[in-house]
């Protein structure tokens, strides 16, 4: 079809061609498939039919010439109209390339989003190619790109110990900035840039943003947490991934890309309701010791947990939490009564300084959040003493609901 097509300029900054194309005449149409006069005829009557399947046709009904049965195309030739009623795009098989370690690097934007607790409305991935390690990160404007992906390029680099090689993306207007081109010269990064609208040139970076709104959706619907806390239970869920099991990998994605084995000791159902300890300064006399809140993540490092503090919209560190994990009725958020269920406390050695090591990698950040970390006294055992929070007389539920309470912060993580 482009025969008559020749090359007339190059658009240097995108790495696009411009194409100088003769127009095919409109006398061309079927005609130009150069096959017999009758053949021609007859393929047209029958709608434009596929050249082979009117030839088979020819065979099976009467009042047809015999020569439409052995008519013959020359290739290289088109009918017009058939063209342009039913051109396709080609299909896009998946690649088989295999790249080492930070040799490509993918990039993608999803928004806008309803706006996050930290105000931010988009979101950038950047997932690794040869592990499938994801990092996350929420902005407000898409003016921050750049510097967050300089940021995320520097991490990777970080971990590995390897150079970024190439870093793929779709051609927004975020990712060609001057000041950005120039870091990405200065690195020795090779850009590559997907055709316009062939996002599946770009398909590791889609499918990421796919997978992470599908899991963020149902984390969402489990607890029965709004909108607004999209961007805690994005970064959760870039954590969990990291942290799963991955096509092609006999290992997790952070483990293949640093070679640490991950401890998922510290793991909790997102968005479950959680009594975080009150420091001695805090704390009044015949007040309670805790204030009644939502899980919604693990802080940077893995030492603390992200609570949300329940009737406002204020998000805080604290190690010494306590969750309960059970089954949430349908219709109800999980965030109720300060006093909390009757609950009795289990000693499990496992949970110990569970939190040391479990989470030592957080690969998305939350909005931000003020920091609350129990003060050191010699009173500090008695604050957690499990006859506080314990009914002598629960009943056979009460004993059932306390498998699933997990305590933490025994031990100076």
């Amino acid at each position: 079809m482009l025969n008559e097509a020749s090359v007339v300029g190059k658009v240097i900054e995108r790495e696009r061609y411009v194409l100088k194309v003769t127009p095919v005449k409109a006398s061309a149409n079927a005609a130009s498939t150069r096959i017999a006069r009758e053949a021609e005829l007859w393929h047209r009557r029958f709608n434009h039919l596929g050249f082979e399947n009117l030839k088979r046709a020819a065979k099976m009904v009467d009042g047809m010439p015999s020569s439409v049965a052995n008519a013959e195309r020359v290739d290289g030739t088109v009918c017009v109209p058939c063209v342009d009623g039913k051109m396709l795009q080609a299909p896009h098989p998946r690649s088989s390339t295999k790249t080492t370690k930070c040799e490509l690097v993918h990039t993608d934007m999803g928004g806008r989003l309803t706006e996050s607790l930290g105000g931010t409305i988009y979101f950038i991935t950047a997932p690794e190619n040869s592990t499938g390690f994801i990092t996350a990160t929420p902005i407000k404007t898409k003016g921050m790109a750049s510097e967050v992906l300089k940021t995320r390029i520097k991490q990777l680099e970080t971990m590995t110990g390897v150079k970024v090689k190439r870093f793929r993306h779709d051609g927004a207007k975020e990712y060609l900035t001057y000041d950005l081109k120039v870091w990405y010269e200065d690195k020795g990064i090779t850009l590559e840039m997907t055709a316009p609208y062939k996002a599946q040139q770009n398909g590791k970076a889609e499918r990421v943003n796919c997978t992470l709104m599908e899991r963020v959706h149902a984390a969402l619907l489990d607890s029965g947490a709004e909108e607004e806390l999209l961007a805690e239970a994005r970064a959760s869920v870039v954590h969990v991934l990291n942290l799963s099991p991955k096509a092609g990998l006999d290992v997790t994605p952070l483990e293949e890309l640093t070679g640490r084995r991950p401890n998922v000791t510290g793991f909790r159902v997102w968005g479950i309701l959680a009594w975080a300890h009150k420091p001695k300064k805090q704390q009044r006399k015949l007040e309670s010791r805790t204030d009644v809140s939502r899980f919604v993540g693990h802080t940077v490092g893995g030492k603390a947990y992200r609570i949300l503090e329940d009737g406002t919209s204020k998000v805080f560190e604290c190690r010494d939490v306590l969750m309960e994990e059970k089954p949430t009725k349908a219709g109800t958020s999980p965030v109720g009564s300060s006093a909390g269920p009757q609950m009795t406390m289990t000693e499990d050695s496992a949970n110990n300084g569970g939190m040391d090591g479990a989470m030592d990698m957080l690969d998305a950040e939350g909005d931000g959040g003020e920091k609350r970390f129990p003060e050191k006294d010699s009173e500090s055992d008695s604050d957690s003493d499990p006859d506080d929070l314990a009914d002598d007389n629960d009943d056979e539920e009460g004993q059932d609901d306390a498998a699933s309470i997990h305590p933490v912060g025994h031990s100076d993580a």
